[in-house]
């Protein structure tokens, strides 16, 4: 029976289905043209595909795109005309296993390919003259959570310790007395509230680790998965005296796993307070700032340029060099202005885009304040004269200049004398009562000046309404999350979580293209 691959004229004015035909006439062809590195991914004789890679990176992309599991996306393939017209689909095709998506991309990911959909959609918006090379871009994170269960330390020990059990029972030793403890992942003697009995069940795991530890140690098994991972978590929770004394940490260190099911996600916090905390990813998202505003209804034209997946605890602070090399090797020029919030901006930042020609426009995030006291914004730092003028019009009379030999870090120390801190009216909002000082001192960074005027001009009514500028990335990241499902990791492990990251912004970056030619042709008509 042939099956119709027609699609009504009525569908194809709909956003959804324009944006099938997007990735038919325009992306497709890309990728089709990157077939042989694609191919690469396959043995030359054995493990040769079944499908298609480029028919698979197709279903990847529209089950992304359509928040589809895998055995949906294969009946979409079966029975939804868009899908067949858009990746090609023959009436004679015989279909495929759910589970080839699975290894398709695990595949993918582990050869790094994960960027190509997401830079073939780039090149066709180019092509098409779309999406413009140069101009301006706003950045911003959001968190990503992970594809696991929130456990608690003793849950964490004891099921990373039966995991390693499970692994070292195929090997020689006596394990059965810690294979009959752990077998059960929540057995009913720990689900109590008794503070007393689940300090000694986290104590008894962790003498059982160490033993496990030692025992696959001599069996020569320490550098396999389930026994490095089990000595990881082990060092997270416990410490060892001198005398083999066994000592619970009282918190994790930074970096720690939460779940052995997926070790690379880790907790981290956002915000001062600490209190919004999650397990799993963060992702730094890079959009292009359209240079009019949209009007009302109409579709916006800002496209995602670049997205990188980071472990959780990764600061923004650090991340804005990574995301623009992305930006760059995605196709991107460098960008000539570049819209942050203020975890982005430092002097350091500040004084690298004045160096390589690019605007860093962003609020400069508050001076550490100690109290009541004054802080380095209420003084007048002169770096290059060695001088700084505290809030009473006094000035330093010595600068010291230190350079920190393990981050090659470089810092200013100004000093007052004690007769001009002593008839100061301002002393009391100026010396440290708990430090009994007698006289001001101030520490300053080598790009001081930079954050300082950063903060002046920040004060100014122009400026404060560039900054607004950035604001809509923030409805990129809900459009992500409330579309796409991309605060969620659907899969484990950093590598897997980026891919998902890479494929949604190729699908809403489809997205956007078609509406925006909806509308267009609406609006001509």
């Amino acid at each position: 029976m042939k099956i119709s691959l027609t699609i009504p004229d009525e569908l194809l004015d709909e956003r959804a289905a324009k944006s099938f035909v997007l990735y038919r006439d325009r992306v497709r062809p890309i990728l089709e043209a990157q077939r042989s590195e694609l191919d690469a991914m396959y043995a030359p004789v054995q493990g040769r595909p079944e499908l298609d890679p480029v028919f698979l990176i197709g279903v990847t992309l529209l089950q992304m795109m359509e928040r589809l599991p895998d055995r949906q996306a294969v009946q979409a393939c079966w029975f939804d005309l868009r899908w067949r017209m858009a990746l090609g689909i023959d009436s004679d095709w015989t279909g495929f296993n759910p589970s080839t998506l699975v290894y398709f991309r695990q595949r993918l990911a582990r050869h790094g390919g994960s960027k190509r959909v997401l830079e073939a959609g780039l090149s066709a918006m180019r092509a098409a003259g779309y999406l413009s090379t140069q101009g301006a871009v706003r950045i911003d994170s959001t968190h990503v959570l992970g594809q696991l269960a929130k456990l608690s330390r003793l849950e964490c020990v004891r099921e990373t310790l039966r995991l390693a059990l499970e692994f070292l029972a195929g090997f020689e030793g006596t394990w059965e007395p810690w294979l009959t403890r752990y077998a059960q992942r929540h057995p009913k003697e720990l689900r109590t509230v008794c503070v007393e009995r689940l300090r000694g069940a986290m104590e008894q795991a962790g003498r059982d680790a160490r033993d496990v530890l030692a025992q696959a140690q001599k069996l020569g098994l320490a550098q396999a998965q389930a026994v490095a991972l089990l000595q990881r978590v082990f060092d997270d929770h416990f410490t060892t005296t001198p005398e083999g004394e066994l000592i619970q940490r009282e918190a994790q260190p930074p970096g720690s796993v939460h779940n052995p099911h997926d070790p690379e996600a880790q907790w981290s916090t956002k915000g001062a307070t600490g209190k919004a905390g999650w397990v799993g990813y963060k992702t730094q998202v890079c959009e292009t700032v359209p240079e009019s505003r949209c009007a009302q209804g109409e579709p916006t034209k800002a496209i995602v340029t670049a997205v990188v997946t980071q472990p959780a605890i990764t600061s923004d602070h650090g991340s804005l060099r990574s995301v623009m090399q992305t930006h760059q090797l995605n196709g991107q020029d460098a960008p000539k202005t570049v819209h942050v919030d203020a975890g982005y901006i430092s002097g350091p930042e500040l004084a690298r885009a004045e160096q390589q020609g690019f605007e860093l426009c962003g609020p400069s995030p508050a001076p550490p304040h100690s109290g009541h006291r004054f802080g380095t914004d209420s003084f007048q730092v002169d770096l290059s004269a060695r001088t700084a003028l505290c809030p009473a019009g006094k000035t330093s009379r010595t600068c010291s200049k230190i350079t920190e030999r393990k981050d090659a870090r470089t810092y200013y120390y100004f000093e007052w004398i004690e007769a001009d801190c002593a008839a100061c009216p301002l002393r009391m909002q100026c010396l440290s009562k708990k430090k009994k000082q007698t006289r001001r001192t101030l520490q300053v960074g080598q790009f001081h000046e930079y954050s300082q005027a950063r903060r002046v001009l920040c004060k100014c009514p122009e400026y404060q309404k560039r900054l607004h500028r950035r604001s809509a990335i923030e409805g990129t990241n809900s459009e992500y999350k409330r579309g796409y499902g991309f605060g969620r990791s659907r899969y484990r492990g950093l590598k897997m979580t980026d891919l998902q990251m890479q494929f949604t912004a190729a699908a809403c970056n489809l997205r956007r293209w078609a509406s925006r030619l909806c509308w267009l042709a609406q609006k001509a008509a």
